[in-house]
């Protein structure tokens, strides 16, 4: 007995008819598609943005109304940073729409900025 089978055991070869098929079915998780919904927030202040975050973190699009904080700008600044800070991390997007609402979308959904018109003719 050598060296190397004192240290790794004696090695014994073993056939291939001696591996044993295992089935591995129950294991398997089903892949679900998971749903999108478009979330829409009303914002009054600071306490809404962790369920924003939640909301764009499960994947879903939030369509946030700052109406009613556009009279405390530093309030607007300091929610919006967040938003923005939020859409960059997770690669997702923001855009304002209007002056009273803003669209935060999770990651690998980019919102178009051009606007859909009609045809004039």
């Amino acid at each position: 007995m050598g060296i190397i089978d004192k240290i790794l055991g004696k090695s014994d070869k073993i056939s291939v008819e001696e591996y044993e098929e295992l089935d591995l079915g129950e294991y398997e998780t089903e892949i679900v598609e998971g749903e999108t919904f478009v979330k829409v927030a009303e914002v009054t202040g600071l306490g809404e943005v962790p369920e924003i975050r939640r909301q764009i973190y499960e994947g879903n699009i939030v369509i946030a109304d700052i109406a009613f904080i556009k009279h405390d700008k530093l309030t607007l600044d300091r929610i919006l940073k967040d938003l923005k800070q939020l859409a960059d991390d997770i690669g997702g997007d923001i855009v304002g729409l209007g002056e009273d609402y803003v669209i935060i979308t999770p990651t690998g959904i980019k919102i178009d900025r051009n606007k859909i018109r009609g045809v004039i003719g």
